[in-house]
């Protein structure tokens, strides 16, 4: 004990706490802040689409389509949109359990717009409805009036009817 450590005593290594916790956190908050593992596949998706679309190949188009966007296949003009510069891809994000696929487009003079991409069956297809959707306004005619139009009744609406008058306590 004369001045010198004794061999017995634990040694202690004395950290600012702070410096700790930032040293064991910086490896997760680098992950968490890395790009989104499905955005890859997202952009992906948009750009065979849209090479498919520019080939011409309605069959690929369909394949990169959510089921009811395919519909739209029938009314796309093939030749003019050949003729058209591809789209350019931006940027892709997630927003909620989409993804929104960010584009330049080169014959509107750089005008950005974005797509829609799903994942329908396990597979990431872009939606033509959402995207259709982003930029849709409703207009309504000031002349118009409410109709209400009465119909039938489906059997499943009685159904249903009745068992909410069943569920209902008497008053």
């Amino acid at each position: 004990m004369d001045g010198e450590p004794a061999d017995d005593l634990p040694m202690r290594l004395v950290l600012p706490r702070r410096g700790v916790v930032a040293a064991l956190l910086l490896p997760l908050l680098a992950a968490a802040c890395g790009e989104d593992r499905d955005l890859a596949p997202a952009r992906a998706a948009f750009v065979a689409f849209e090479q498919a679309l520019r080939a011409g190949d309605e069959n690929a188009c369909r394949a990169l389509l959510t089921r009811d966007s395919a519909v739209a296949l029938a009314e796309i003009p093939w030749a003019a949109v050949r003729a058209k510069q591809p789209l350019a891809v931006i940027g892709a994000r997630r927003v909620g359990g989409e993804f929104r696929v960010d584009v330049r487009d080169p014959n509107a003079g750089g005008a950005a717009g974005e797509y829609v991409i799903v994942r329908e069956y396990g597979r990431m297809v872009v939606d033509l409805i959402a995207t259709a959707a982003l930029t849709a306004e409703v207009r309504e005619n000031p002349d118009s009036a409410d109709v209400l139009e009465p119909w039938p009744l489906t059997p499943a609406e009685l159904d249903r009817i009745r068992l909410h008058e069943l569920a209902t306590p008497p008053k």
